[in-house]
């Protein structure tokens, strides 16, 4: 069996630690998506904020691993993996699915291990308690799955359609991510005690603005909605007006 340390950086980079840190952030990523999604972020957010990017099996350092397709299995070993590490206060961002996984995360932590969130910030993703209306696409094959990913969220690579080698990389990763989302069954239990912010852009065909503000109902606590321009990953245009509207919320988040 792992031992706890090695079972934590087997889930968690800390790309820049900062060990006398006041805050950590967890960020988890959108489907097909690695450590890679955040890359420059601990550079960009407060000196006080410690950036811990989640490292899910099946890619990057974990690619022997296998990929994990079911939430309700991925959030309890995250969970555990990290309970230990949270002498100061936690909070979570999450993309797309990343959102889903750490809307979970935070429910967990809060139930399993004692531990409230200091703050949640979900992104690019319906309020859990919304019903998807799109059928599963996860079982398709593989030319229409790629399509139908594309077709929802207008950001598959044509080196990934055009590629082989690339298709065959990538695409069980893709595929498994899908059914993370599409077996996805929240655990909507009583709200959470801590803020909830909710980001997402104007244009996405994927969630809209309406969907987004639904998060209130999840938190006990404040909650705020942030729109900007651009669709689904309008986090990577609009990264510095993001990073700095979260910047102020771990922030404030940290105010007595």
């Amino acid at each position: 069996m792992l031992d706890a340390a090695t079972d934590f950086d087997r889930w968690i980079l800390r790309p820049a630690p900062r060990d006398g840190g006041d805050l950590r952030l967890l960020c988890a990523p959108y489907a097909g998506g690695s450590t890679a999604a955040f890359h420059g972020w601990a550079d960009a957010l407060p000196a006080s904020v410690d950036v811990w990017l989640l490292r899910l099996p099946g890619r990057d350092v974990r690619l022997r691993e296998p990929l994990m397709t079911d939430i309700a299995e991925l959030v309890p070993a995250i969970a555990a993996a990290i309970a230990d590490r949270l002498e100061e206060p936690l909070a979570l961002f999450g993309h797309s699915l990343g959102a889903s996984i750490v809307f979970e995360l935070a429910g967990r932590l809060a139930r399993e291990h004692g531990v409230d969130a200091a703050h949640l910030a979900v992104s690019s993703r319906c309020a859990p308690h919304i019903p998807v209306s799109y059928g599963p696409i996860h079982t398709l094959p593989s030319d229409q799955f790629v399509e139908a990913l594309d077709r929802r969220f207008e950001a598959i690579p044509p080196a990934i359609k055009e590629d082989p080698a690339l298709r065959e990389l990538y695409l069980p990763i893709l595929r498994a991510d899908a059914q993370l989302l599409e077996t996805y069954r929240p655990t909507l239990d009583a709200p959470l005690n801590c803020p909830i912010t909710a980001y997402g852009g104007r244009e996405d065909p994927e969630v809209s603005e309406q969907q987004l503000a639904a998060w209130a109902r999840h938190t006990r606590g404040v909650f705020s909605l942030r729109m900007f321009p651009g669709g689904h990953f309008y986090l990577q245009h609009e990264r510095d007006e993001l990073l700095r509207l979260l910047s102020s919320d771990l922030l404030r988040c940290l105010v007595p």
